[in-house]
């Protein structure tokens, strides 16, 4: 198992991508999953994408947050902080995590989790 870092810098009213984890033809990989953090819960539609192709789509109320307030405590028990993916990325194609940014940015933080499958 391995691990990538990312971070997304999200801009309001644009759709920001990291620089993924590219699939090589040599060690092509499977991505098992992400681990994500948002700086904060904005209503912002957390994407992942293969290519041209979105493969997944959640709110940013669903993740932990560092975010402090009255309301939510951090590092939550019911917010997700690991979100199960389970995709075999092609060779050549790059796995991409961002966001799809309302009126306000925020950060996401995390790491891709993947295997290589290649031989």
């Amino acid at each position: 198992m391995y691990y990538k870092a990312f971070h997304v810098n999200a801009v309001a009213n644009v759709t920001t991508l990291d620089g993924g984890l590219v699939s090589e033809v040599d060690n092509p990989v499977h991505v098992n999953a992400i681990i994500i953090n948002s700086s904060a819960h904005e209503g912002n539609i957390i994407e992942c994408w293969i290519g041209n192709k979105r493969v997944l789509e959640i709110y940013d109320y669903n993740l932990d947050t560092q975010e402090e307030t009255a309301a939510q405590a951090p590092i939550s028990a019911n917010k997700i902080g690991r979100l199960p993916v389970d995709l075999d990325i092609k060779p050549g194609a790059i796995f991409k995590v961002g966001s799809r940014c309302g009126a306000t940015g925020h950060h996401l933080y995390g790491s891709y989790e993947y295997t290589e499958t290649g031989t």
